[in-house]
C-alpha cells in the first residue's frame, strides 16, 4: 500500500485525483493539503468515507507518512511544494504545468 498525499486537494483537479486515490486498492489517502480550504472535510468535496480533514500546510503529509504527493496547485505553490518534497524525502508526481527548462533540471538534480 503507497501512503500518498494530495497538495491542491481542494480544487477541481485536486479532488478528482483525491478520489481516485481514495478509490485504487493499491493506494493509500493519508493526508489533503490546501490552504484555501484547510479545515473541510474531504466529504464535502466529494471523497466520501475518506475521514481526512483539508490541512493548510504540507506537514500534515509529514505527520501521516506520505511516501508521495501528488500536486495539482498552481505554479507558485508547485514551486514550493517541490521544494518541500525534497527536503522532506517524499516522491513527487506533478499535474501543475508551466515550468521552465531550468527549473526542471533543477527539480531533477533535488531528487
Amino acid at each position: 500500500m503507497i501512503r500518498v498525499g494530495v497538495f491542491g486537494a481542494g480544487g477541481r483537479m485536486g479532488s478528482t485525483v483525491c478520489r481516485a486515490v481514495h478509490d485504487a486498492a493499491d493506494l493509500e489517502l493519508v493526508a489533503a493539503v490546501d490552504p484555501f480550504h484547510a479545515g473541510i472535510d474531504l466529504a464535502q468535496l466529494g471523497v466520501k468515507d475518506a475521514h481526512l480533514t483539508v490541512a493548510a500546510g504540507p506537514d500534515a503529509l509529514t505527520d501521516a507518512r506520505a511516501q508521495v504527493a501528488v500536486d495539482f496547485t498552481v505554479l507558485d505553490a508547485a514551486r514550493e511544494n517541490l521544494r518541500w518534497c525534497a527536503a522532506n524525502a517524499v516522491h513527487a508526481v506533478v499535474g501543475t504545468t508551466g515550468f521552465s527548462e531550468a527549473e526542471l533540471a533543477e527539480y531533477a538534480d533535488l531528487f
